[in-house]
């Protein structure tokens, strides 16, 4: 039978103190610090995955969200851009428009009670922003068309009056006046 014999890569008893056996002795002690960080760290960041899968599931779950927000308001944002433009359209159309309205009062300001409108009719002059109006009236009473046209010009906003034809028909006896009108320019 064959002898079993023992090999052991640990220095013996007789040579403790020799370098190899403190060299062996050092590493076999510092791997085992090395281990069991190593260990430590795996450990950590096996653990860890679970934290980071989760918050990787949650952050997808709000960008999928905030996607979705997004989509469904771009329509509204598209009608809402269209709208803004129109609104800057129209503001430029009315900023470059006469003010009409307060041109009418001013000459309704002028005109007497007896005196009746057949035709009126305002346009703006493209080169200097005038308003040019051409009114048809009529009345029973002489006294009115002077009154009229005394109203009209002494009105501060009509710049000048143009009286085209005063005309007396026998049989009504009515006076027909038609006058060209040219307003003050806006002050804006």
């Amino acid at each position: 039978m064959s002898a079993r014999r023992e090999m052991s890569f640990l220095p013996d008893e007789e040579n403790a103190n020799s370098f190899s056996a403190r060299v062996v002795k050092w590493a076999t002690t510092a791997g085992r610090f090395v281990i069991v960080f190593t260990e430590l760290i795996v450990v950590s960041a096996f653990l860890s995955r679970f934290w980071l899968d989760r918050t990787n599931s949650d952050l997808s779950e709000s960008v999928r969200q905030q996607k979705a927000i997004l989509e469904s308001t771009q329509e509204f944002e598209v009608d809402y851009l269209n709208l803004q433009r129109r609104l800057k359209l129209v503001r430029t159309l009315y900023d470059n428009q006469p003010n009409y309205p307060d041109r009418l009062m001013s000459l309704a300001s002028s005109v007497p009670p007896e005196v009746i409108f057949e035709q009126l009719s305002l346009e703006q002059n493209p080169k200097d922003k005038t308003v040019n109006a051409r009114v048809s009236l009529f009345t029973r009473q002489e006294s009115a068309i002077v009154d009229l046209i005394t109203n009209l010009l002494v009105n501060p906003d009509i710049a000048t009056v143009d009286i085209q034809t005063i005309e007396k028909k026998p049989k009504s006896n009515q006076y027909d006046v038609n006058l060209s009108l040219t307003f003050a320019a806006d002050k804006k």
